[in-house]
């Protein structure tokens, strides 16, 4: 496995939940609770069902597989409604990404975030905790029409940087994500969430590089092996 980026590696693609907010226990809650709301009990592989969806893609989901008396639009509103207001509430960040992101900048690498969650809500989250100043712009796949198992929303990222894939880094914490980045020739480095904790050895496997923290002291090669490079 390469450990570090090459020089040309000037930009950098973060994901959000799971990669640098810590959220996906909220998201894998209210999947469950909201069946339980409806008086369906949630089957064991529901989250294995849905994790790759989008909030649209999931709300079809539901209405086709559960029989949600409802419309798509109307299961998304409540899906939204519910997550929005623990969004503005904020989810911790994860440990140092802070500080990582920081000295990427600080080292010229343009950063944005590319994430499954609404622009709306992102934006809300990344505030709540002082990052927004910290990317250049934020893409939403909903936004795009396409979830992670097509490259639209990494590539819209990268022609808004100026860069071409293989000048670009991509950080991912969900394996059919990282997958998908690495396929579309993005450098793409793991980044571990309790969400996928079985799927540590597939990420390993799957990515260029992979951290389990964004903290130095935990994982040294981390924002060094960028910027070591630069």
């Amino acid at each position: 496995m390469k450990y570090g980026v090459d020089i040309s590696h000037r930009f950098a693609i973060f994901d959000m939940d799971g990669t640098i907010i810590d959220s996906m226990p909220a998201w894998k809650n209210l999947w469950s609770d909201y069946l339980i709301s409806k008086g369906v009990q949630p089957p064991k592989d529901l989250i294995e069902s849905i994790r790759n969806m989008t909030l649209g893609e999931s709300s079809q989901y539901f209405i086709e597989r559960f029989g949600i008396k409802s419309t798509k639009e109307d299961v998304k509103s409540e899906f939204y409604k519910i997550m929005e207001k623990k969004y503005y509430v904020g989810f911790p960040p994860k440990p140092g990404i802070i500080e990582y992101v920081s000295e990427l900048r600080s080292n010229g690498v343009l950063t944005c975030v590319v994430t499954a969650t609404a622009e709306k809500l992102a934006r809300a989250c990344l505030k709540q905790n002082n990052m927004i100043g910290l990317f250049d712009f934020v893409i939403s796949c909903e936004k795009v029409g396409k979830n992670k198992q097509f490259p639209d929303a990494y590539n819209l990222a990268s022609y808004q940087f100026g860069s071409k894939p293989s000048e670009t880094v991509v950080f991912e914490d969900a394996p059919y994500a990282a997958t998908t980045a690495v396929k579309a020739g993005y450098y793409t480095i793991g980044v571990f969430d309790e969400y996928y904790m079985n799927c540590i050895d597939a990420m390993k496997s799957i990515c260029n590089d992979y951290i389990y923290s964004f903290k130095r002291d935990i994982n040294t090669n981390s924002s060094e092996r960028i910027i070591d490079s630069l």
